[in-house]
Order: structure tokens, then sequence, then C-alpha cells
């Protein structure tokens, strides 16, 4: 049973088709979208939230933006000035604009902050700038990512086949009296970016990845230069599905300067994929050996049910001072839509050991189904800062914001975190600075089931023990219990403990008589080349074929007897002195008991001595 999360809903007047949390409030939200350009009755809107109230969302600033222009694509909240908030949008141009070669795309607002002073907050754009190349009428703003004072924005059209750019800009200073940003430079793609992600590494270093369909690429970008692309991963083909189909990334997110994390759809809709990889160091960047190149460091399957994922959202739980700072023990939480309007939530924790980083445990806590009557167009996590000793004991939580574009809804749920009790480990150093408590999903997670490979080592043992005992009843070193002989062939039987020559009276197997008749002939002839006869010689052992009664043996019914005595053992002639009756007795009795066949023919009876089977009309001749 799925865990109870709270959840609330709002329903808006137009399309939702974009989405972001204020970097410094959990509980502001704003999203963005419309119907487009020239479509009567849904217009084109930006909706600043508050998701302060348990259970309800609240409008507090809204902007109607303008109906011959598109509706907003793309959405990032970036940093304050005084009272005001400022995000960024991907908006494109009036058709008439589009058709002059003129796009606008890049769209900066200021949304007021609550406060006693403005009883109606606002919205207003401040600027808004072209940073792409192209001229293609059906280009838009597909992605948008900021981190600190730098951004990328990425091409997007129907066909996403020429013309692909990469756009990185610098975003002004809080400080700064100029709002718009300056475009810093453009990289040209082969092919249009699936998705992408960006992460500051150093003080004056940002990294930026991004997937197309079936490659990972990074740029590293510094106050003066931009270097990259650089291939780190190629999807490789999927053999057993075909070979020219392979799996394609829909979505990649920044864990640390480490690692990524990518959702990958399974062709013919086999399912999807998280992979978390390994990124070479930047140094190492496109270099050809192993050393450039990224490593899968884990994977997990996202339910059957879900046939194709469509979105990704990431969130740190216990993120680094400074992006200078090293990244210690925390935990990802990770949501991650599908075709089928599901969410689906992970974790996965981040481990640090001096200088060895690893990722592990990447395991699924629920999936909710049917979040939206719909597509889910846009996904998104609040920030997280740990709560001060100072507040009450109340349970904290992470939102996780969705929004679906068919029934103008956005919901947000609180999944609930717990703190960690503080860890004490040695170490050579001793620091004056108590770390930050560590937070968690209080939502537990689901390991792999041992049931699955216990049922199947326990079938595997169990094929093998029959395997094992069937092997030994067909060499005779084993009673019967599964009645191998029965179902082998002949040739394959062999003498043994329970089925052969004993130094007592031992059951026979299929395929003995066979073998006691080579026997036997073989001796008589080695005896008779060595004594000029087979009377000058020494006579081999007398090798005879006993019938066991059901009072003499409960498990048999017959026996090879070695070292025969008449007194002891009764009478026993060979098959040409026996009497009809006796030889079909004989017959009827070696074919029950799986030792001869017609197909065989008399003459392997040769050379071994048959004793009398009890109550058979016939006597045995003296």
């Amino acid at each position: 049973m799925a865990p109870a999360i709270p959840s609330a809903e709002l329903r808006l007047s137009y399309p939702l088709y974009a989405l972001d949390f204020d970097p410094e409030d959990a509980n502001r939200l704003i999203v963005g979208g419309g119907g487009g350009a020239a479509r009567s009755g849904v217009g084109n809107k930006v909706s600043v939230l508050d998701a302060s109230h348990d259970g309800a969302i609240q409008i507090t600033s809204e902007i109607e933006l303008s109906r011959d222009e598109d509706s907003v694509n793309t959405l990032a909240v970036g940093s304050r000035k005084g009272n005001s908030l400022f995000f960024y949008t991907g908006i494109n141009s009036a058709e008439e604009d589009l058709k002059k070669g003129k796009n606008e795309h890049f769209r900066v607002f200021t949304a007021d902050l609550p406060s006693k002073a403005k009883a109606e907050p606002k919205i207003a754009e401040t600027s808004r700038s072209a940073f792409f190349s192209t001229t293609d009428n059906e280009a838009y703003q597909r992605l948008l990512r900021i981190s600190g004072p730098v951004g990328a924005v990425a091409t997007g059209t129907i066909g996403r086949a020429k013309d692909a750019q990469i756009a990185i800009f610098d975003i002004p200073a809080a400080t700064s009296n100029k709002p718009t940003p300056k475009l810093r430079g453009k990289v040209e793609l082969p092919k249009e970016a699936m998705d992408m992600d960006m992460m500051q590494i150093s003080d004056d270093e940002h990294q930026l990845v991004y997937c197309d369909d079936y490659n990972i690429y990074t740029l590293v970008i510094s106050k003066t230069t931009t270097s990259g692309p650089h291939s780190v991963f190629a999807m490789p083909l999927e053999e057993a599905i075909g070979a020219k189909d392979r799996a394609s990334f829909r979505a990649i997110r920044f864990l640390t300067p480490t690692f990524v994390l990518a959702v990958a759809n399974v062709p013919k809709a086999g399912g999807a994929v998280l992979q978390g990889f390994r990124l070479p160091k930047p140094a190492d960047l496109g270099k050809e050996e192993k050393e450039g190149k990224a490593r899968l460091a884990i994977s997990a399957h996202l339910p059957k049910s879900i046939s194709r994922a469509t979105g990704m959202a990431v969130r740190n739980l216990s993120p680094p001072a400074t992006p200078t700072s090293k990244q210690g023990d925390t935990q990802f939480a990770i949501a991650v839509t599908g075709q089928d309007s599901s969410v689906t939530l992970y974790t996965l924790d981040h481990q640090s050991i001096g200088d060895i980083k690893l990722i592990a445990n990447l395991y699924p806590i629920t999936t909710l189904k049917e979040v939206h009557l719909g597509p889910i167009s846009g996904l998104a996590f609040s920030p997280f800062t740990p709560p001060s000793k100072s507040l009450p004991t109340t349970t904290p939580h992470l939102k996780l914001a969705s929004i679906g574009s068919m029934a103008n809804t956005c919901i947000i749920h609180s999944l609930p975190l717990r703190k960690l009790p503080p860890t004490t480990t040695s170490s050579t150093t001793t620091t004056t600075t108590t770390p930050p408590p560590r937070y968690v999903l209080a939502l537990k997670s689901r390991r792999p089931s041992p049931t699955n490979l216990l049922l199947g080592s326990a079938l595997v043992f169990a094929l093998l023990a029959l395997l094992l005992q069937g092997i030994l009843e067909v060499r005779g070193a084993s009673r019967p219990v599964i009645g191998a002989r029965t179902f082998t062939p002949v040739t394959w039987h062999r003498p043994g403990r329970f089925y052969g020559v004993a130094p007592a009276s031992t059951p026979i197997g299929g395929g003995v008589l066979a073998e006691y008749h080579d026997l036997a002939s073989s001796a008589t002839a080695a005896a008779a080349a060595a004594g000029g006869g087979a009377d000058g010689g020494k006579v081999p052992e007398k090798v005879v074929l006993h019938h066991v009664t059901e009072e003499e043996e409960e498990d048999g019914t017959l026996r090879v007897v070695e070292g025969h005595d008449e007194e002891r053992h009764g009478p026993a002639r060979g098959w040409e002195e026996l009497e009809e009756a006796q030889r079909e007795a004989w017959r009827a009795t070696l074919k029950k008991a799986g030792q001869w066949g017609e197909e065989m023919g008399e003459a392997v009876f040769r050379g071994v001595l048959f004793g009398e089977i009890a109550g058979v009309v016939g006597a045995m001749v003296a």
C-alpha cells in the first residue's frame, strides 16, 4: 500500500507548461503557460502561487501576457533584488515578428514579494532578448537552466533536425541597474539537446551536461572560455531487441560535480530505466581513453506499468554550504513522471569517504498513479534548508510540484522528512564546528526483494539434486528413487552397488546383462588362449542371474551372483539348457526389468547362467 502523502491542488484558467520554486522560499512557486498565439478564449499567463497553507494553494499575483505571442514554454527562478524576485522565461514572439526573422524568446520578469506595503503584488516584464541565430519559424526555447550568474538555453523545433544550438549567457548581479542578461556565446550542436542541466563546480567555473537521444556531452564554462562539447557516453545497442534499436535518453540532472542521473526509455515502449553516471574529471575531458568517458555507476528499472518516462526532478537534501565545498554524505530525492500520468519516487544515497565518492541504494518508494487528468508537463522539487534547533518540533516536508496541461492543474505533494541521529566517526583531526543535521525522506524505500532470488536458487538446487540422483541411479550407485533407469537408454546403465556386481549378491540395472555376456565371453576366450583350449586354462568365475522373490527382496526382482554355490543359490543352467517355459519366463522378467528387448536378440544370453524362476511349469534340465 502506498504511504499517505498529503497534497493540495489548484485549477487555473490556462494550460500549464513550466514551473519553478523560489530557491529561497519553499512555499513560493511560479507557473506559466497558456493557449499560445491566435487562440481565442485561452490566454497566456504567469502566476505566483503560495503553498504555505496546508491542503490549499493560493494565487498571490498573476500577469496576463500577449495573446499574439506564444505561451510560456520554459521558466526558471533566479535571485532577489530588494523586495522583488527575478524569474526567466521562454516565450516566442508574435507570428509577424517571426516572419521577419525576429524572435525575442528570452524574457526577464520581476515579481513583488508579499509585504504589508503592497496589498497587491505585481509582476512586470523587464527585458527580452534573442539568443539564437536560427531563423526557423518553428524554433523555440525548449530548455532553460540557470546556476548562479550563468545560464543556458537550448533550441527546440518540431523536427529537431537543423540549426540546433545552446546559448550561454551571463545573468547580471542583483545590484546591477541593467537586468538584461548578456549573451556569452553559442554552441552549435549536430543534434538538438533532449535535456540539459548546469552546476557551478568552482569559484569561476560551471559545468553543463546535456543529452540527445543516444549521447551525453559536457561543457566546462569559465569566465573567458567554453570548453566542449565533449562526448562522454554513447548509449550501446540493445542486441536483444534489435541490431538498430537502443534506449534513448529523456532527462538528465546533476547530482554532484562527479555524478549525473539520467532516465532513458527502452525501445518499443519496453519500459524506462534510471542510470547514474560517474563523470570524467574536467582535466580528462576530450580524451579518447577510458579516463575521458563517463562510467555507469548505478541503475534501476522503473515499474513495469511505466512503458515510457516523460520527465524527472532531483533534490539534494544536504547540499554543500558553498559551490566549492566538498559534498559529504547525503540523500537525493528523485521523482520520475510516466506516460500514464504517474509520478514514481526514489531515493539515492551519496557516500563520501575521504576522496572516494560513491552513489548507492537507488531504491523506489512508491508510485503516485494518475496524478493529473492527462500528461504531466512539468515537475519540480522545492528547496530544502534544515530547520534550526530553535524551531518547534514540527515535521519538515519536501514539496513536489507537478503541473498538467490538459486539466490546467497544479498539484503539490508534501513528502515528510526525518532527521538522522548524529553519527560518531573517528577522525585524526578535530573540528570546532558542528555539521548541520542531516535529513532524509521519512517514507520507507523498498529494497530489492530476495524472494525471487531464493525461489530461483531453490529451484536450481532441486533440479541439480534430481540430476545427481538420476546419474547415481544410472551408474548403479543409488537405490531407485526417481526411476531414472526406466526412461534412459539401456546403453547408459552401469553396474554398481545396487545394480551390479558386489561382494554379496546385489540388484542389477539396465545394460548389465550385455556387459556380463561380454565379460564372460572375453574371459573364456582369454583362458582358452592361455591354456590351449577352453578346458586347458583357468576357467572364469561363473556369473549367474538369479530371480529374487518378493519374500527374499522387496526392492528388486533380479540379482547377479558371483561365486555361484548350487547348494546355496540353487541350480543354474545356460540359456540353451533351459526349457522353453523357463526361457519365456526369463524373457518376460528381463523385459519387465528393462534388461532386455527383442531387438537385442538372444546372443546376449550366452555365457550367463540362469537360475530357476519359481512357480514356472517345466523343470530345469539336469
